[in-house]
């Protein structure tokens, strides 16, 4: 069976390249990986045959014709199909794949429930024209998750949250979707010389809500003046929402934490394995959660304790207190305090993380999406 996997694949610990290592070891699978025009993809080994010919638009459907697969599965997530405009075309790409007569498999990464969509909602993602109205933007997510759910053979989901949302607001067979969660790679696990600082690493952008975190931080310190306990930040900006980076910057001078909180930018991956192993507990804050987290699967592939908001998927994917830490978003400081006076509860965290790590491995994960992808020519 020839596969065309569509999907970004950068940066390094991206989704998809545990995936799709899964998936190229699978006997009787054929793996090509449509990735984006970057030259680096051409680097990553173990991926199946990695082509730069993916693009935000559909022209690349000549080559999967002459490919000539048999499944094409395509990752859908915010951002990968440009704005709104070009994103609009999704569904044309769709149509066309039906027509050539692949099986089409479609991940549908991130969904959210309409009555979410606000003008909140949109000044997360610095949609903040007045000429684009809430109303607009849920017309158009029904667009393209019903459009989704007619023309793909099979849907896959990483939570049953998501597959509630797809059937509930947008109308998508509940046959049709399948839950996988993510696959949570192997590493060699290392807590044993960890310094007294919080990691965060990720996108700085509103919805990820840092400013909950970074006064919550703030309220801890003021509390407990003598701690050694720092905030360490690393990851980039998303192209447009740079003023997310400005917002946060002022914060932490608002807050007086210049010299308890470290902005690290962009990491190579050396760096961040060490930040991560040393760190007593990586944090995730978010305003809102339209999907399974990456940022949390990777944190909980090196063992961590991770420290979550206590919104949308992390309340299916976390079991407080036993493989993580859920927080309200005004009680951040609580959450930090916890996981300073109690290391034995870190730990406890730490050994529960792992074996979940263990019953996700990537082949574990891709033998899923295998049974997936036979289950559409039945």
């Amino acid at each position: 069976m020839k596969v065309v996997f569509i999907s970004s694949m950068l940066p390094s610990g991206h989704y998809s390249q545990y995936l799709t290592r899964g998936l190229n070891l699978i006997r009787g699978i054929e793996l090509l990986v449509y990735a984006d025009k970057q030259a680096n993809n051409l680097a990553i080994l173990g991926c199946g045959k990695i082509k730069n010919v993916w693009s935000k638009s559909v022209l690349y459907i000549p080559q999967i014709i002459r490919d000539r697969p048999q499944v094409v599965h395509i990752q859908h997530e915010l951002n990968m199909y440009g704005g709104i405009v070009t994103a609009a075309i999704f569904p044309l790409l769709l149509i066309m794949l039906r027509a050539i007569g692949v099986k089409l498999i479609v991940t549908v990464h991130a969904s959210v429930y309409k009555k979410q969509i606000d003008q909140e909602f949109m000044s997360l993602f610095h949609k903040d024209s007045k000429l684009f109205a809430p109303f607009l933007l849920q017309f158009f997510f029904y667009y393209v998750f019903k459009s989704v759910s007619i023309l793909s053979h099979k849907v896959i989901v990483h939570t049953h949250l998501a597959k509630d949302i797809l059937v509930s607001d947008y109308g998508m067979k509940e046959t049709k979707i399948c839950v996988i969660p993510i696959s949570i790679p192997q590493r060699n696990i290392q807590n044993s010389n960890k310094q007294p600082y919080f990691f965060y690493f990720g996108y700085m952008v509103r919805r990820k809500g840092l400013g909950f975190a970074l006064e919550g931080f703030r309220k801890f310190i003021e509390s407990s003046p003598s701690t050694a306990y720092k905030l360490v930040l690393a990851g980039g900006v998303i192209g447009g929402q740079e003023k997310a980076l400005e917002e946060i910057m002022d914060m932490i001078r608002v807050n007086g934490l210049q010299d308890k909180v470290v902005i690290k930018g962009f990491v190579e991956e050396a760096e961040l394995e060490q930040l991560y192993w040393n760190a007593e507990a990586v944090i995730i804050p978010a305003k809102i959660s339209m999907g399974s987290s990456g940022p949390l699967f990777h944190a909980v592939s090196y063992g961590k304790c991770v420290i979550a908001s206590k919104v949308g998927h992390f309340l299916e994917d976390i079991d407080h207190m036993n493989n993580g830490i859920l927080t309200e978003n005004h009680e951040w400081d609580k959450a930090f305090q916890v996981a300073a006076d109690h290391p034995e509860l870190v730990t406890k965290i730490e050994f529960a993380v792992t074996e979940k790590a263990i019953s996700r491995t990537p082949s574990i994960i891709a033998s899923a999406h295998a049974q997936v992808y036979r289950s559409a020519f039945l």
